[in-house]
């Protein structure tokens, strides 16, 4: 176990594993999860010659909790502060699922694709809430009901296809009760957010990946949100609900695994310049 601390002064914990000489993979937990979620990917990724990195970000896991930062802005700060901690070498790869993808995001809106080889979302839509021009929110949102759904995130049943034993197992270990009360106020920022207008500006390949029976929006989110980028993907993991990466984490590896190598050149080395 390995642990930094942010420039406001909050403890973040990680782990690296793999060959640590290559492709660096950023793995990025959803709202009040943990690092562990991604317990069904360590194996296979590690097996594809991937540097995975894993961390809680603030408030979650074994992270320290405080009453500041509740920003989805925030969040991308001390991501960026985590791949300035490692040092590392070569343009990285960034997965993130749910919340964690909206970290991405607001990282891209901050800092750009500089540093990135490529970017995975899971099952997030750039624009949670739906309008006249916007039908691939949240079930049933708009603005005037906003807070009820939020309040309803809490008690959602977000798997369809049974999570694997093993899996189940190894999460009940490392379970840390989530206070959402207290975290309520970040949920609530994420969610706000609309980031369409970042998305055609992105410079790396990006896969936008939805569960066919998510219970937040529709799958059709992924091919929208892909659509406004021509170096951007999607994919639909038929029957699957908020969490592919645990429903279906076979089909969920080999996809990404296949859509980092055909967007990897022969030198990820980034510049001195």
């Amino acid at each position: 176990m390995s642990f930094f601390y942010t420039n406001d002064h909050v403890k973040l914990d990680y782990h690296e594993l793999g060959d640590p000489s290559g492709l660096p993979v950023i793995l990025i937990e959803g709202y009040s999860g943990s690092e562990m979620t991604w317990v069904g990917q360590i194996s296979d990724f590690t097996k594809a010659g991937f540097h995975v990195i894993t961390y809680d970000r603030r408030n979650h896991g074994k992270s320290q909790s405080v009453p500041f930062g509740m920003r989805i802005s925030r969040h991308a700060m001390d991501l960026a502060e985590l791949i300035d901690h490692l040092q590392l070498k070569q343009k990285i790869v960034l997965i993130g699922h749910s919340m964690g993808a909206s970290t991405i995001f607001a990282y891209l809106s901050l800092f750009g694709s500089q540093r990135l080889q490529a970017v995975v979302t899971e099952d997030q839509s750039p624009k949670a809430i739906n309008d006249k021009g916007w039908q691939f929110g949240q079930y049933d949102s708009s603005w005037s009901n906003f807070l009820e759904l939020v309040k309803k995130i809490r008690t959602t049943r977000f798997t369809r296809i049974p999570v694997d034993q093993q899996f189940k197992i190894a999460l009940g270990k490392v379970y840390r009760p989530f206070d959402f009360d207290f975290n309520e106020p970040l949920l609530i920022d994420s969610l706000s957010q609309d980031w369409r207008d970042q998305i055609p500006l992105e410079t790396e390949p990006h896969l936008f990946l939805a569960g066919e029976k998510s219970p937040l929006w529709p799958a059709g989110q992924a091919k929208a949100a892909a659509e406004m980028n021509p170096l951007a993907e999607s994919y639909v993991f038929a029957g699957a609900g908020h969490i592919p990466h645990l429903e279906l984490a076979p089909e969920f590896n080999q996809v990404v695994i296949d859509f980092i190598n055909r967007h990897r050149p022969a030198d990820s080395h980034l510049s001195d310049k």
